[in-house]
Order: structure tokens, then C-alpha cells, then sequence
């Protein structure tokens, strides 16, 4: 029997695997030359990524040393992302499907060490480990800047929602004891055995001797003196109905208006029996509100012996009662400082200088960072002129050269603090930064080889000082002392300052990169004293 001819037409095969949109389950990779496609990494990602991670850490092991070249060419203050770190000339293992068989590689493009592009890329939380281990900061500092790492929260009132951690106990409890008095006022009888008979035979008491009080019975045959004075029952007869007018607490009657009080309840007993029931003998407890709520919390506290709110036994707690903190980020002015990086530019301060400088303003940022939510900064920069700087880049690579006057950038410091101000030099500006809502600081790092003389320099620190801001830091950099054991013109100065704006100054010293954190302990000391 003979095929029948098809009418189908036959598809030429395709290479190309066509996948519905979003569908990430395969992604074909077509190998160079039409070789049979290699099957790509699953989703637990790039098989090499481990290979790669060692080959980092390997590198950072060689880079401890080279910390002053990272400083140097990283924006570090402004903390970004990632940090390049250069490494030593080596080429990193890449795996190219299509080109590389099972457990081979080839060598990246270039000859090994010949690309400018030679570095490992590493987060800034790794950079500042690394960085704190080469300078040998003190544990008990780097305890303190790791919080730099963690955002600051506090609490914000009370939700409904949250995770049992946040629970509230004590806005719970008191949750619950609203809703257990609302019980209570709205179903005592659901608390008190025989709640209304008892409540009715409080009422017919009350209004018995409060009749008899109101010297309404006198001229009676049957009772020629008030029933109280017959029986002896005088104090008893006023406790009692004192007790029971002023069973609400937070509506007492004052002793003045307790007669009004219960002639305003034999009216309404009297409207009750002449006009609502007629021929009827007793009016109920609930013939008025006011007395109606006051007999019921008389009755529902003598029988529970004075306690007047159900227990977590009778009114369980509900998930309606829960009550958690709620936690936000806290904004206000107190959590925000504005620091003004003033760095000297002059000749003598190319080189390790810099570097130091570098560093010290980066510890200063990270400390201030430590006590405030929001830090903003001002990078100021000086020879015999002030620049105002809006990046970090440009704040350090500008060559150093020229003289050391520092009294135009004080004076920008100062201007953008108090009421916002543009540089002349660069035309950036900034501010202003009000001490109201500002917590401000100061840090300055120069040679100290300062020729603005003794007198102009004590006058702006202490201008600075007292406009005011919280605190200054004078570092004094480089190697340019000559063998000096002291501070220089600009350390020399600033120690004839009052003692009162002394207070708000630290003043230190450093050589090399290695000194700087003891310099800023040093600095710092003064600050923990005045508890800024």
C-alpha cells in the first residue's frame, strides 16, 4: 500500500532555540563557528565565581601594604560602592564558552601587567577592614565604626502590626484593661452574680434614706424624727450615700451639690410611678442614667472587693489588645553635623602629606557618621587662596603648590556655616548650615607652616569656635618640622587661645600613615571630655 503524498511542508531545522518571554530556565549560547552549543551555568550562576573569589582574596593579601596608594586613588570619604585596589601584574582566569573545553581557561586579553586597568574590586566595608588593620586602629575604635555600617532606628508610637519582638507589653496590658473596663460597663453581669437584684436593692436603699435625709419624712405619724436618728444609723446612713455618689471616680459630687444631685432622682422616681407606671409600688435602678451607672459601680466593687476591672482570666487578652513599637528612621536636627574639611594645598604638602590628611579626614567623617544620621560635607581646600570643592577627586588631586595663607578658606568656612556662601576661586558654593538644626564641625590638616600670623590665627579659631561649633580638630602633617619636637607657626599660635574655646579644640600631630590614629585619639580626647 502506498504512502499518501503529505501536504506538509518540512521546516528547515533551525539552530536557534526560540524561548517564551521571561522564560530564564535555558539560555542558549551558540559556540563560535557552529560547534555544538555548551550548556551554560544553572541558576546557581557562574561556576568560575568561587575560582574568581580566590583569586581576589589572593590579591588582597598583596595590597595590605599599598593602603596609601588606595587612599590616594579612591574617593573614600564620600564612600561609594566598591574600591579599586591595584594588585600585582597577574592575569585573571576567564572562561569563554565555546572557546574553553571542561576545566580549561584561557589568560585575559593583554600581556599580564601591561593593562592600566589591573585591580580587584572590593566593597567598602572590606576597604575599611583592610584600612583599620594596616594603620593598627584600636579595637575598641574599630568597635565603634563599624556602627557606620548600620542604619540608626527609634521608635516612632504604637501599630496594631508587627513582628512579637516589638511587642509592647506594657500598651497591651493597658489595652486590655480598656477593653475589659468597656466589658465591664456594658455587660457587669456577665462579672457579677445577680447583678440587677443586687443593683435594684441598692437603689431602694439609697433612695429610702436619701428620702429620709431630705427631711421629706418629718411631720409622718409613724416617724416623728428622721429614721436615721431613730436607728443610730447617722455616719452609716452619709457613707453610704456619699459611696454611692461617688462610685465614678472620674465623676465625683462635690458635697455642695449632692442634695440637687438626689432631688434630681426623686423626681425622676416620682415622674416613673405617677406618669410611666401608674398604681406601681417600686420605680427600677435604671429609672435614671446618672444614678443607674452610679449604683452599678457600686455594686459590681463591693461584690468584687474593690476590684473594679475583670481579670486576664474573665477578659483573656486578644489579638485586638496587641500593641508593638514601631520603628522608623529617626529625621529631626539632632541627628544631622555638617563638617568642613579644610586641607592645605601648599607645595610642601605633595606627596605623603596628602596622604595623610586623606586618611585623617576620613577617620574624622566616619566618627561623625558614628553619631549622626545625616552627615554633610564641605570640602575646603587652601594655598593664598580658598576652593571650595564638590567632589572628592577634585578636592585631593589638585596639585599642591603655592603658599600657606589659610585665613580665606577660615573665612568660607565660616560664611558657609552661617549663611551659605560661594566660593571666589572655584564659584561652588554651599550652606548655609545654621546652628539650630546643625551639629558643626571643623577639621583642619596642614604643615602648619601658617603665615597668616599668631594673632589673626587665634582670632578665626576662635571666631569659628564660638559661632558656634561643636568642635575643631587641628592636624598638623608631613615631615616638613625639620627635626622639630614642637608644633609649628600655626600649632604655636593656636596653643595661646582661652581656655574656654581651647576647650573646643584637639590638636595633634602626624608623621606617617601609622600615626594617624593615635593623632586623632589624641584629638579626640577633649571631645569625649566635653560630651559633644
Amino acid at each position: 500500500m502506498s504512502k499518501k503524498p503529505s501536504n506538509k511542508v518540512e521546516q528547515p531545522k533551525s539552530r536557534f532555540t526560540v524561548i517564551a518571554p521571561g522564560d530564564d530556565s535555558l539560555i542558549p549560547i551558540l559556540a563560535a563557528g557552529g560547534k555544538p552549543s555548551i550548556t551554560p551555568p544553572g541558576r546557581g550562576g557562574d561556576k568560575t565565581e568561587r575560582d574568581r573569589q580566590r583569586y581576589k582574596e589572593r590579591q588582597k593579601g598583596k595590597v595590605k601594604g599599598k593602603i596609601g596608594d588606595i587612599i590616594g586613588d579612591n574617593p573614600v570619604i564620600t564612600r561609594p560602592g566598591k574600591i579599586n585596589v591595584p594588585v600585582d601584574p597577574e592575569a585573571e582566569p576567564i572562561w569563554r564558552p565555546g572557546r574553553d573545553g571542561s576545566g580549561q581557561g584561557g589568560p585575559g586579553k593583554g600581556k599580564p601587567g601591561s593593562d592600566p586597568g589591573d585591580y580587584v574590586e572590593m566593597d567598602f566595608e572590606e576597604f575599611i577592614e583592610m584600612f583599620f588593620e594596616s594603620i593598627g586602629l584600636p579595637n575598641m575604635l574599630k568597635k565603634m565604626f563599624a556602627q557606620t555600617m548600620v542604619k540608626t532606628h527609634k521608635r516612632r508610637g504604637l501599630t496594631n502590626h508587627g513582628p512579637r519582638s516589638r511587642l509592647n507589653k506594657r500598651a497591651t496590658a493597658i489595652a486590655r484593661l480598656r477593653r475589659a473596663a468597656a466589658a465591664k460597663n456594658v455587660r457587669p453581669e456577665e462579672f457579677v452574680e445577680n447583678f440587677e437584684e443586687k443593683c435594684q436593692s441598692v437603689f431602694e436603699a439609697y433612695v429610702f434614706w436619701a428620702y429620709m435625709q431630705s427631711g421629706k419624712g418629718d411631720g409622718q405619724s409613724i416617724f416623728p424624727e428622721p429614721a436615721y436618728k431613730v436607728t443610730g444609723t447617722d455616719g452609716a446612713v452619709n457613707e453610704f450615700l456619699s459611696e454611692v455618689e461617688n462610685a465614678i471616680p472620674a465623676d465625683p459630687i462635690a458635697d455642695e451639690d449632692a442634695a440637687a444631685f438626689r432631688q434630681g432622682v426623686f423626681q425622676a422616681v416620682t415622674d416613673y410611678l405617677e406618669n410611666e407606671m401608674p398604681g406601681a409600688e417600686v420605680a427600677p435602678f435604671t429609672v435614671d442614667e446618672n444614678i443607674r451607672m452610679r449604683i452599678a459601680a457600686y455594686v459590681f466593687c463591693k461584690e468584687r472587693d474593690g476590684d473594679g476591672i475583670p481579670s486576664v482570666s474573665e477578659v483573656p487578652f486578644h489579638k485586638n489588645d496587641m500593641r508593638f513599637n514601631r520603628i522608623e528612621e529617626k529625621d529631626d536636627p539632632d541627628s544631622k553635623a555638617w563638617v568642613a574639611l579644610v586641607l592645605d594645598r601648599s607645595g610642601s604638602m605633595s606627596g605623603d602629606p596628602m596622604i595623610i590628611a586623606k586618611a585623617y579626614f576620613f577617620i574624622c567623617v566616619l566618627f561623625l557618621k558614628t553619631k549622626y544620621k545625616e552627615v554633610a560635607i564641605s570640602m575646603i581646600s587652601h594655598d593664598a587662596q580658598e576652593y571650595l570643592w564638590k567632589t572628592e577627586e577634585e578636592f585631593f588631586k589638585i596639585g599642591a603648590g603655592g603658599g600657606t595663607v589659610a585665613v580665606p578658606a577660615w573665612e568660607l568656612t565660616y560664611k558657609i556655616a552661617e549663611f551659605g556662601a560661594r566660593s571666589k576661586t572655584t564659584g561652588n558654593s554651599a550652606g548655609p548650615y545654621p546652628a539650630s538644626g546643625w551639629n558643626r564641625y571643623m577639621f583642619h590638616a596642614t604643615d602648619g607652616d601658617l603665615f597668616d600670623g599668631e594673632e589673626t590665627i587665634r582670632e578665626w579659631f576662635t571666631k569659628i569656635i564660638l559661632a558656634p561649633f561643636n568642635y575643631v580638630g587641628y592636624l598638623e602633617v608631613g615631615t616638613s618640622w625639620g627635626g622639630r619636637s614642637g608644633y609649628s607657626l600655626g600649632g604655636q599660635a593656636l596653643r595661646g587661645l582661652p581656655p574656654d574655646v581651647k576647650a573646643h579644640l584637639g590638636m595633634a600631630k602626624a608623621n606617617t600613615l601609622a600615626d594617624v590614629p593615635e593623632a586623632f585619639k589624641q584629638i579626640l580626647d577633649k571631645d569625649r571630655q566635653q560630651t559633644v
